[in-house]
């Protein structure tokens, strides 16, 4: 068993965020004039990071100079606002404590930038000292899907790719997984669901956070 290890997708499978970054958005939407979007809608333009997030959220017609300002500001509300409705999913906390009496390695890897995945860990996850890698965006890091981050954790942790599960609820997750060769575990509760995580070759569709402990048996 502690020769397998997890690595965790932040938005959508560890923490709902979804209300948050949509309120944010739409903030920011606002202040340049620019039509805002229900919440619901923002399932489908996250998990590729703030850049693609203001991408999808702006009018398709938007100047590169306007969606760069909008981005910027995206980042400095997304800072500064409390986030009250931001919690773990229900049965986050019983999974993590097993990982932990068990001494399996976790990390995490987030598309959000580095400095609001650092944050977010740290504000829930505290008590877990076998989190042992937490990554977000970084300038010079390829995003998900592409492999070199979920690589560069499992040499830190010092497992073997094939023997982690990489843990999802999008396509890009399912696809970073294949590309880096781990199992691909999609989540049922995140913000896109199981059709699309099947398509994107899920190993396994988990429907509780306690049945991804229940992989290792």
């Amino acid at each position: 068993m502690k020769n397998n290890g997890f690595i965790f997708d932040l938005d959508g499978t560890l923490i709902d965020s979804l209300t948050d970054i949509a309120l944010c958005s739409n903030i920011v939407l606002k202040e340049f004039n620019l039509p805002t979007h229900e919440i619901a809608t923002y399932k489908y333009f996250v998990g590729g990071g703030a850049e693609v997030l203001v991408n999808n959220a702006v009018p398709k017609d938007s100047t590169e100079e306007l969606n760069r300002k909008v981005l910027e500001r995206f980042k400095e509300v997304y800072d500064q606002e409390l986030h009250d409705n931001t919690k773990p999913y229900d049965g986050i906390y019983d999974l993590l404590d097993l990982l932990h009496e068990n001494e399996i390695k976790v990390a995490v890897l987030s598309n959000k930038p580095h400095e609001f995945t650092i944050k977010y860990v740290d504000e829930f996850f505290p008590k877990y000292s076998n989190i042992l890698e937490v990554h977000g965006s970084k300038e010079h890091v390829p995003k998900k899907p592409h492999p070199s981050a979920a690589i560069e954790i499992a040499n830190a942790l010092n497992l073997e790719c094939e023997n982690i599960y990489f843990v999802g609820d999008s396509d890009v997750d399912m696809q970073t997984a294949k590309n880096s060769n781990m199992k691909a575990v999609g989540v049922s509760w995140g913000f896109r669901g199981p059709k699309e995580l099947i398509e994107n070759g899920a190993d396994h569709i988990v429907e509780t956070p306690i049945d991804i402990f229940k992989l290792l048996k």
